[in-house]
């Protein structure tokens, strides 16, 4: 890429160690090499400039260079050799450096020559004591350890500063001390060997000796930081302090970087670079939001960075390679060695995104090596298994998520920073994805939420995107919802069923007139097969189906008729039809609800979230139910009812469509209202009414009637119910059109005179439930009604009187007479539905209908027009329900009676046929305080 070159060392396959030494047993350290070489790799930066000053003539003071590991040391302190031994050498590479950074200084600096210089890489172990360096490697450091050992007979235990003096006044010199804390920290004090004491002394006489005599001695150590008495005592005598802090050391240090990593980096001209990185420039301001003022400086890190982002050398100085405890530039130089000869020829400009998990020469393997954490060697590991999870979970990975290999990448390497700047922001992937075209701005966002949505270790903190050891819930359960696969039993189909009944019939703990059906994908073919039982038409009893179905079918009548004719043999006039939106919000088709990809996916995580253990998933199970039900309840807006049937040719039939303005569980009680109040016609029913009077129909037979279609061509009369089809008979009745007989026990009628709503109120609730129906005959006003239909009339002395010789109802008194017979107290014994009163013991009949005691009197009582003096007993009337019932219809019979809460009521008496002793406890539980109680009972005892 623009004619960049590596250097020769990191152009194999394996990369050889950046470590710089001062000297190793391969002849390769950095005192070993030629000067013109070593130096050819340097870069002046400002602390290698500051310690050659330091070092110059006249002006030695003892040198200290601090900074952790890999920052460049030894590299520093190889250079010092170089300019300390070969003096036209140094001034050439100088001379050089003045010209290629403008800075004339440079080759101005003064080089002190003719010192000895000795060197050591205390970390190497090969010296058990310090002046065993001077001593060896000193011209004539055997002599002056001849003398210390031997030439007086009060040997110190250190070497003294007298005896040093000689030395170098003999040869000056310049000794170089590299890893000078790691040696000193190893060191210990034992009974007659205290070693640390004696090195402590040792390095301050060098200190004073490099203080006092700058002509005869410099001192130059390196040292990690300033927290050991090693430090102390080199401070104690104020030395030169390069600690790689300057305020250009980050720009030098990336100098360095680039001067050590290519051959020719600096003759690429800038322009060319700046063309060649437009594009990912624009995009990091833009994305980054940076002021105006400030693009000319960004541009400018741009070009100096290059081939690399300033953003990624900031992530992985600042942040990785903290993060990871690696050696600096010396780690750094390989990762990004290992990432150009990967990636340097596919990107303009390279990224975090370049950092790609499964390709050991991008970087990976060398930053792999430096990472000491085993958590961020098992991110890679998560990074794999989620990249390989979303390319699974989408149809297309090369259309869908086209840059999931870069996302992932940027990602994992943006994951193993230090804690506060761990992961990535959204505009921070899309810069590092941005290559030589802007990415899409609907697109990539679009595809992030994808990759989010399938990967269950990247967790969305703030606005952070991070991999984590931990799964993250929310993501690996949106990752199964988005697998088809794992729901090819259908159950998230199943679930999306049972969440419509739940939204539109309510709480299930309510038992409401109606019965909510979601019909099947394959509701037009077979839409049954796959229904629970108590779904099937043969179960549906009295309770009114709602049929939600998946669609709304195209030629509606058509096709709603044809459905009927072909899956529902009976009862074809009951089912409503609930219809879901033909088109979404933005006037889109709708799908239909059991393909849609927005039910089905909150489906299959309620389904997955119930299956799975946790008080996350528990969690999450509410969020997601939430979502589908709150999107479910906007799903309908529409049902039909039919409204004309034509049996031989269904097409011609008729169904009513209509709006709702209701959601959710308001739907059932507004398709009510709607048909009761502007599709049911009040006179087309009565009209029917009076025909099935005419033929002394049954009202089980009318009901059983209504709920199948009028034969065209009749419109249907809607079907509200049986509790609402018998108050729609009543109201009929009340409105003196037919009257209804009630077993034999009572005729239902309206009275002379009596105002309609009057009447609808006092014979509402008059009509039994179940087969009872059988026996309640409709019939005309003024008919008298047979066992098998109307008696025919002839003409009476008094209106409503049978005629004589005709059959006489049942529950009417013969010469009894009356405008409404069965309506009075008069007319069966007592109260209405009550049967006649059987006199006592030796006594006589009243008058029927009005009760026991002595005859006489206008109502019945012994005495004066009210019925006898107050000390008369009150008359009793003895009711008894015409057969064993239910314990709802025996309380509606109470009603039937006219026994409200105040009524006195003697001698109870409540008959159980059979029962268990759990049902007679239960019950006697359930008996009200206040009141006593007899009981009596035949126990069935086992045979003997």
């Amino acid at each position: 890429m623009l004619g960049l070159t590596l250097r020769p060392e990191f152009r194999g396959k394996l990369l050889q160690g950046t470590q710089i030494d001062l000297t190793n047993t391969k002849k390769t350290g950095a005192t070993q090499l030629p000067a013109a070489d070593f130096l050819s790799i340097t870069y002046p930066t400002s602390d290698l400039v500051g310690m050659l000053r330091a070092a110059g003539p006249g002006l030695s003071r003892p040198i200290a260079l601090m900074g952790e590991r890999g920052l460049g040391k030894s590299h520093l302190l190889g250079a010092l050799y170089h300019t300390l031994t070969d003096g036209p050498a140094a001034a050439a590479w100088l001379t050089h450096w003045a010209g290629v950074l403008n800075d004339p200084s440079l080759a101005t600096i003064p080089l002190r020559s003719g010192l000895e210089v000795v060197t050591a890489s205390l970390h190497q172990q090969r010296f058990p004591f310090l002046w065993d360096v001077l001593f060896d490697q000193h011209p004539e450091g055997k002599v002056y350890r001849g003398i210390w050992e031997h030439g007086s007979a009060h040997k110190t235990p250190v070497p003294s500063m007298e005896l040093l003096l000689k030395m170098f006044e003999q040869r000056p010199t310049a000794l170089i001390l590299d890893e000078f804390q790691t040696w000193f920290d190893g060191l210990v004090d034992a009974p007659n060997k205290p070693h640390k004491t004696w090195a402590f002394n040792f390095i301050q006489i060098l200190s004073e000796i490099g203080d006092q005599r700058p002509d005869l001695f410099l001192l130059v150590v390196s040292i990690r930081n300033g927290t050991t008495d090693a430090f102390k005592q080199v401070q104690r005598i104020n030395p030169v302090l390069q600690n790689f802090s300057g305020a250009h050391a980050k720009r030098d240090r990336r100098h360095l970087l680039l001067h050590r990593l290519f051959e020719n980096r600096l003759q690429v001209a800038d322009a060319d670079i700046e063309a060649l990185t437009a594009v990912h420039v624009a995009e990091c301001l833009r994305l980054g939001e940076v002021p105006a003022a400030q693009h000319a400086s960004v541009r400018q890190d741009f070009t100096e960075a290059w081939p690399f982002s300033p953003q990624l050398l900031q992530l992985l100085e600042d942040q990785i390679l903290v993060a990871t405890s690696a050696q600096e530039n010396r780690d750094l130089i390989k990762i990004l060695a290992g990432l150009y000869k990967s990636r340097g020829n596919a990107s303009p400009v390279l990224t975090a995104a370049d950092f790609y998990i499964d390709d050991e020469d991008s970087g990976i393997g060398p930053l792999l090596d430096s990472v000491n954490n085993p958590e961020h060697r098992a991110l890679r590991d998560k990074a794999r298994r989620n990249r390989e999870a979303v390319a699974e979970a989408v149809d297309n990975a090369a259309k869908d998520v086209p840059h999931l290999e870069d996302v992932i990448a940027s990602l994992w390497l943006r994951s193993i920073a230090v804690e506060k700047t761990v992961g990535a922001t959204r505009a921070q992937l899309q810069m590092d994805c941005t290559r030589s075209v802007a990415l899409d701005a609907n697109a990539f966002p679009a595809e992030l939420d994808t990759i989010l949505d399938n990967s269950f270790n990247l967790h969305e903190v703030a606005d952070r995107l991070i991999f984590r050891e931990e799964e993250n819930a929310e993501a690996k359960l949106k990752a199964a919802a988005r697998n088809a696969k794992l729901f090819a039993s259908g159950a998230d189909i199943a679930h999306l069923a049972l969440e419509i009944r739940y939204v539109i019939y309510g709480d299930p703990g309510v038992t409401l007139p109606f019965r909510v059906i979601p019909l099947p994908k394959a509701w037009l073919t077979d839409p049954w097969s796959g229904l629970a039982e108590e779904d099937q038409p043969a179960m549906w009893s009295n309770r009114i189906p709602i049929l939600v179905l998946p669609e709304t079918p195209d030629r509606l009548s058509e096709r709603l008729a044809q459905w009927l004719k072909d899956h529902l043999p009976q009862r074809r006039n009951t089912p409503r039809f609930l219809l879901p939106r033909t088109q979404t919000a933005d006037g889109k088709p709708a799908q239909p609800v059991f393909d849609d990809p927005t039910l089905l996916f909150y489906a299959r995580a309620v389904v997955k979230a119930t299956e799975w253990q946790g008080a996350e998933y528990a969690k999450l199970k509410t969020k997601y139910q939430k979502l589908l039900r709150d999107a479910l309840k906007d799903r309908y807006d529409r049902f039909a009812i039919l409204a004309a049937w034509d049996n031989q040719t269904p097409a011609k039939s008729r169904f009513t469509e209509e709006k709702l303005k209701v959601r959710g569980s308001e739907i059932p009680n507004a398709m009510d209202t709607t048909i009761a109040n502007d599709l049911f016609e009040p006179e087309a029913f009565a009209d029917y009414a009076v025909e099935a009077a005419k033929s002394a129909a049954s009202v089980r037979k009318v009901l059983d009637e209504l709920r199948e279609p009028r034969p065209a061509p009749a419109d249907t009369i809607p079907w509200l119910g049986d509790v609402a089809m018998k108050e729609k008979l009543i109201s009929v009745c009340a409105q003196g059109k037919i009257t209804i007989d009630v077993q034999g026990r009572e005729r239902l009628e309206r009275r002379p005179g009596e105002d309609i709503k009057d009447a609808f109120t006092r014979l509402r609730g008059k009509l039994p439930d179940g087969k009872q129906l059988e026996e309640v005959i409709l019939s005309l006003p003024g008919v008298g009604v047979a066992a098998h239909g109307p008696a025919p009339q002839t003409g009476a002395t008094n209106a409503g009187a049978p005629t004589p010789g005709a059959p006489i109802p049942p529950g009417v008194t013969p010469g009894v007479t009356g405008a409404s017979l069965g309506s009075s107290p008069s007319s069966s014994g007592g109260f209405p539905g009550a049967p006649p009163t059987t006199p006592p013991a030796g006594g006589s009949a009243g008058t029927p209908g009005f009760g026991e005691g002595p005859a006489g009197g206008l109502f019945g009582g012994g005495a004066g027009i009210f019925g006898g003096s107050g000390n008369a007993p009150p008359k009793r009337t003895r009711l008894q329900s015409p057969k064993p019932n239910s314990g709802l219809n025996l309380a509606g019979q109470l009603e039937m009676w006219e026994i409200g809460a105040a009524t006195p009521l003697q001698s109870v008496t409540i008959t159980i046929d059979s029962a268990t002793g759990a049902q007679i406890k239960k019950l006697l539980e359930k008996l009200p305080d206040g009141l006593i109680y007899g009981l009596s009972l035949d126990r069935e005892d086992p045979p003997t």
